[in-house]
C-alpha cells in the first residue's frame, strides 16, 4: 500500500509495467535508459505523487560516490573563542552548544568541539583534519571577534551558524528572535505603567544582534509621548559606572532594558533600587540574574543551538554544500521571565512615581 509519502518504486513499475529497477534508473536519469522512456516515467512517477526520500537519497549517493563515509556522523563545532576559559564561563555559548549536541544525539550524530585558535591550528589545519576523517557537517558558533574573517574552504562542507556574528560568508544561521524579544519587553514595561523607558547597550552587542534590539527600541519609542522618548545609552565597551551614572541623571527614566553584563550590578553601587526606584527588565537572563528573580527575556540558548544543528543536519540529508544562494534565518522565539524588577505602576500616585525618580543619581 503506498504510504502518505507517495507511492513506491514497485507500485510505480506495477503501473509501468516495467522493473522497479528501470523506474529508479530512470527518475535519476540513469544514461542506460533511453531518454524518451524516462520522460514517460518521470512524468508517471510527478503524476502518482512519487516524493522522493530525502534519508534513502542522501545515503545512496554517498553508496553510488564509492568513497569513504568516514566519520559521517560526527558534526564539528567550529569554535573561534580562545583561551577555552572564557567560552566555557560563558552561559549563552555553553548553553548553545549544550542544545545543539543533544539535538545531535537525537539524530544520530555526534557533535565534535574544535578549537581554531588553539596552538597549531589554522584554518587550513582544522579543514585538512575534517576532510581527512570525512566530517561534512560544520556547525560555526558565535565568533569570539565577529571583525574576523576566517580563511576556511567553506565550499567544501555543510555549513549553518548560530547568530549573527558569522557576517561573511553569509550561511543558514539559528538565532534568537531579538526584535520580538526587545517588543515583548516595551510591551510588558508599558502595560505595567512605565513610559520613560531607556535602554542600555554597546555597540558589539548591537552588532551581534544584526540591530534588531536597538531598532525595535527606537520604533517602540513612537509608542510614547516626545517628552517621553529617551536615547539610547550605546557603550563603546563594557558598561562604565560614571557613564552610566551621568546618563541615569540627564534622562531620568522610570524604567530601564539592559542587553549588557553587569549594569544590574552597577545600578546596585549606585544604590538604585529595582523596582523601588526604577524598573529593569534583561534582554538575554543571565543564570545568576534568573536566580536572583530578575525581569527580563530568556532567550532560551539550548534551543538556538538545537535550531542550528537541525539546519546542518538537513542539509547533510540532501547532499547539500557550500555558500547557498538563499540563506535560511530561523529565529527562536524567547520567554518573558515576569521576575520581581518591575512592577506595576497603575494603582501607583503620581506623587509615589516622582519620588521614586528622586532617588536616581544627581550627577
Amino acid at each position: 500500500m503506498a504510504s502518505h509519502a507517495g507511492p513506491s518504486l514497485r507500485e510505480i513499475a506495477k503501473v509501468a509495467r516495467v522493473s522497479h529497477v528501470t523506474v529508479s534508473r530512470a527518475l535519476r536519469n540513469d544514461p542506460s535508459i533511453p531518454p524518451a522512456t524516462a520522460r514517460r516515467l518521470q512524468r508517471l512517477a510527478e503524476r502518482l505523487g512519487y516524493r522522493p526520500n530525502p534519508l534513502v537519497s542522501a545515503l545512496l549517493s554517498q553508496v553510488r560516490s564509492r568513497k569513504p563515509r568516514g566519520d559521517h556522523r560526527v558534526i564539528a563545532y567550529l569554535n573561534t573563542w580562545w583561551p577555552r576559559a572564557t567560552w566555557e564561563s560563558c552561559n549563552t555559548k555553553t548553553g548553545q552548544y549544550r542544545g545543539a549536541e543533544r539535538r545531535a544525539t537525537e539524530l544520530g550524530f555526534r557533535l565534535e568541539n574544535f578549537w581554531l585558535r588553539e596552538p597549531g591550528m589554522t584554518p587550513a589545519r582544522l579543514a585538512q583534519i575534517l576532510k581527512a576523517r570525512g566530517i561534512r557537517g560544520v556547525l560555526i558558533g558565535p565568533l569570539q571577534d565577529q571583525r574576523e574573517r576566517i580563511g576556511f574552504p567553506w565550499e567544501d562542507f555543510t555549513l549553518a551558524t548560530i547568530g549573527y556574528s558569522l557576517h561573511e560568508p553569509v550561511v543558514a544561521r539559528s538565532c534568537h528572535a531579538h526584535f520580538r524579544g526587545m517588543f515583548r519587553a516595551m510591551d510588558e514595561l508599558i502595560a505595567r505603567g512605565y513610559r520613560r523607558i531607556g535602554y542600555i547597550t554597546s555597540r558589539d552587542f548591537e552588532a551581534r544582534v544584526n540591530s534588531l534590539w536597538g531598532a525595535a527600541y527606537r520604533l517602540n519609542q513612537h509608542r510614547l509621548t516626545a517628552r517621553d522618548r529617551i536615547e539610547p545609552l550605546v557603550f563603546s565597551g563594557e558598561a562604565e559606572r560614571e557613564t552610566l551614572e551621568r546618563w541615569l541623571a540627564r534622562v531620568r527614566p522610570d524604567a530601564v532594558i539592559d542587553a549588557l553584563p553587569g549594569v544590574f550590578e552597577l545600578l546596585a553601587e549606585l544604590g538604585v533600587r529595582a523596582p523601588a526606584d526604577l524598573g529593569f527588565a534583561h534582554l538575554d537572563l543571565p543564570l545568576h540574574l534568573k536566580r536572583a528573580g530578575v525581569t527580563g527575556i530568556d532567550q532560551l540558548w539550548e534551543h538556538v543551538g538545537a535550531g542550528a544543528l537541525e539546519l546542518v543536519a538537513n542539509q547533510l540529508y540532501t547532499n547539500t554544500q557550500g555558500v547557498p544562494e538563499h540563506p535560511v534565518t530561523q529565529l527562536i522565539e524567547g520567554v518573558w521571565i515576569a521576575g520581581a524588577t518591575a512592577a506595576s505602576l497603575a494603582a501607583r500616585p503620581a506623587r509615589a512615581a516622582a519620588s521614586r525618580r528622586v532617588r536616581l543619581p544627581t550627577g
